[in-house]
């Protein structure tokens, strides 16, 4: 028996919900990394995520670091031994600067890096990600995470997340996540979150026949761009090394985590490979 059946029925729904138009450009090693590498086993910080960033924001400032939020970089130059970060809160200056951001929006900011760089690196495409997030009143599932293969649905995966912990963690809440990833161009990006609502509701009823609208007691949307790098065939030829050609300024974003997938566990990774290097 051959391989064709099983992916036209799995494979190939999930690469078109992922990948859309695009589906067809992805390289092999992407798909290794998810099957090889990945395991059954899932590991979550009881009380969520924001645990950590919190501790991280604590520790920074016990060493006498500053985070600015809600600020926009317009412009980073080296002037001198120090680099200028311009923002729309002001001007800073610094020795070293390491940005996080995807390597097109880097390069857009540092209007010295050169050419030849710019060739190579300022490359490729990536989709946006973007969530709808549900509280309910009761269980919608039996199931962590379902993937949709069936066409005409509006999101490709469905994660009941208080099916993996307890809803007593989020105050009761049951919580279902609706996921997608898409061009940046998107409607869905520009859309309300009523809008959302009103269109993917409907499909959740489709998976579970007896959900009613008043069991929608809270829901939150997000979105976020340059989120889902599309690995193509010369992907690799265009990983940016974590230094750049201008000295004490470096780069560390999910596009350099090939083969893999985004994932916190490889920005952990890459964190450690970053500061290994710029400490030496």
């Amino acid at each position: 028996m051959d391989g064709k059946r099983p992916y036209e029925v799995l494979f190939e729904p999930l690469f078109s919900g992922k990948f859309g138009e695009l589906r067809d450009e992805i390289a092999l090693p992407w798909i290794w990394a998810r099957l090889h590498d990945r395991t059954t086993q899932l590991g979550y910080l009881r009380g969520g995520f924001q645990l950590l960033y919190e501790r991280l924001v604590e520790r920074i400032q016990e060493h006498g670091g500053k985070l600015l939020f809600g600020t926009t970089v317009e412009e980073v130059r080296r002037e001198g031994e120090r680099w200028q970060v311009h923002t729309d809160q002001g001007n800073w200056e610094f020795d070293e600067v390491i940005s996080t951001l995807p390597t097109r929006l880097t390069c857009r900011l540092v209007p010295e890096l050169p050419e030849d760089y710019r060739r190579q690196y300022d490359w490729g495409q990536a989709y946006g990600a973007h969530c709808l997030i549900l509280g309910l009143d009761r269980p919608l599932t039996n199931s962590y995470w379902i993937n949709i293969c069936d066409p005409g649905y509006p999101f490709m995966a469905l994660v009941e997340h208080t099916n993996y912990r307890a809803p007593e963690e989020y105050g009761g809440r049951h919580l279902i996540y609706l996921g997608n990833y898409r061009p940046m161009n998107d409607a869905l990006f520009t859309q309300s979150k009523e809008e959302v609502l009103q269109e993917f509701l409907p499909h959740v009823k489709r998976i579970q026949p007896d959900f009613d609208l008043s069991w929608v007691t809270e829901s939150w949307m997000f979105h976020a761009p340059f989120a889902q790098p599309i690995v193509t065939v010369d992907y690799r030829e265009h990983i940016p090394p974590l230094q750049t050609p201008l000295a004490g300024l470096w780069i560390a974003n999910m596009f350099q985590v090939y083969p893999h997938d985004r994932g916190q566990n490889y920005s952990l990774e890459l964190a450690e490979r970053l500061i290994k290097q710029v400490l030496k």
